[in-house]
């Protein structure tokens, strides 16, 4: 038996999918210990796994009303997003969270499991203990964002990331593209053909396929005309139009909705009539008996949604969303809208297809061998057959120093180097 030590930070999306391949973990016989979130202490309860927490309830929803207007867009003003990890003392849990890991790291016993370009934590570990480190992507933006991230991370908070490391005996990093993605083992929650409908992944990486996260079953729902189930995530960062537009194009329809969403700002001043909302509901028990699904493009949403091959309709704004809707778009498997085109004509029209596609079965029929695959649950024992692998793997990770690079430099690569140096300051 070991320990893992699974490591991640967001929404429903990014955590719940490490609630479920803890669960795996665990019947496997390992200890499992969570680190993530306050809020989501009972979900990690309710699969019997132990949780560390990393903030408080009340200091994640903060962070996530604080960080709503910059995550759509976080170059569009660099010194509100360094402003905003000071504020929610960001810096402060990255080291927080290198101590949790030395804490509980055990020798040749212990595995760490972290989020894909957040799991910054891990990778410290892994120089300064030797942990071995796995790093789960949940949606491919993460690599194809991560040139930006990179610039990001460097240039606006650099200055941040670097006190941390320096405060760790750890040299600064300067390329942070390689530094997230500097360990063997990493692992993508998508299939081969959601890689292919859009940039690839890194050949190394294995496409395990979706995990399932929203687990949570509840009373299966008796209604006499399946409703539109609406919903948007459980994050904040959503356009603000984006539950007025998909209410709209129900009622433009004739059709009832089921509006889940538990932040309240976000609703319209008034909702039309026939559009129920509730704060949550579970997904398991209600993606199958709902008529169709219209949502903002989140990858735990899309993949319960094609499990239970419930028709898609996307209003894909922000972050993964638009990079998830096109992949699904192109595999025939929803349509969607960019943000430009939102109106509740368009949105209506799109979904009266999905209706129709559904009604005459030629949905389920098209998507029926992806449906399987997502709903199969192979990808989550992958994901933990990779990380039992990393078992007694321990080895201290180095990053190359950047003088031997320029030692290894031929006289003409060190006079080319000189040139641009020169040309970038104006000399």
């Amino acid at each position: 038996m070991a320990t893992m030590l699974l490591s991640t930070h967001g929404t429903n999306g990014d955590v719940l999918p490490f609630v479920r391949i803890g669960r795996e973990l665990a019947e496997r016989g390992h200890e499992v210990i969570v680190m993530t979130h306050s809020w989501f202490a009972d979900r990690i309860e309710a699969a019997g796994l132990r949780h560390l927490p990393i903030d408080t309830a009340e200091g994640y929803d903060r962070h996530l009303d604080d960080a709503r207007r910059y995550m759509l867009d976080p170059l569009k003003d660099p010194d509100g997003v360094l402003a905003l990890y000071r504020r929610n003392g960001l810096f402060e849990l990255l080291a927080d969270e290198v101590r949790m890991i030395e804490a509980h790291y055990r020798p040749g016993e212990t595995v760490v499991v972290a989020r894909h370009t957040s799991g910054i934590a891990a990778l410290m570990a892994a120089e300064l203990r030797g942990v071995p480190v796995a790093l789960v992507s949940v949606t491919p933006h993460q690599y194809v964002s991560l040139p930006v991230l990179g610039n990001l991370f460097r240039r606006v908070l650099g200055q941040g990331y670097d006190e941390v490391f320096r405060a760790f005996g750890l040299r600064p990093v300067r390329d942070w593209a390689a530094y997230l993605t500097s360990v063997k083992t990493q692992l993508a929650l998508w299939p081969e053909w959601f890689d292919a409908a859009g940039q690839p992944a890194p050949q190394h990486v294995v496409r395990c396929g979706f995990v399932l996260g929203d687990t949570a079953e509840g009373p299966v729902p008796d209604w006499a005309e399946p409703p539109v189930l609406i919903t948007g995530g459980t994050g904040q960062v959503l356009h603000d139009r984006f539950y007025d537009v998909a209410a709209r194009a129900c009622r433009r329809i004739g059709r009832k909705a089921l509006l889940v969403n538990r932040h309240p700002s976000f609703l319209p001043e008034s909702l039309p009539d026939g559009v129920e909302w509730v704060p949550s509901a579970p997904f398991a028990s209600v993606m199958p008996h709902v008529a169709a699904v219209v949502h903002h493009g989140g990858i735990g949403t899309l993949a319960r949604a094609l499990s239970s091959a419930t028709p898609q309709v996307l209003l894909a704004h922000g972050v993964d969303r638009p990079d998830n809707a096109e992949r699904l778009d192109r595999a025939g498997v929803a349509e969607w809208l960019p943000v430009s085109r939102w109106d509740e004509d368009r949105a209506a029209a799109l979904l009266v297809r999905a209706l129709d596609s559904a009604a005459d079965g030629g949905y389920r029929e098209r998507i029926a061998a992806l449906a399987a695959d997502a709903a199969s649950g192979n990808a989550v024992r992958v994901v933990a057959e990779h990380a039992e692998a990393l078992i007694g793997t321990d080895a201290v990770m180095t990053r190359p120093d950047p003088r031997e690079r320029l030692a290894r430099l031929t006289p003409e690569q060190r006079t080319r180097l000189a040139a641009m140096a020169r040309a970038r300051r104006g000399v």
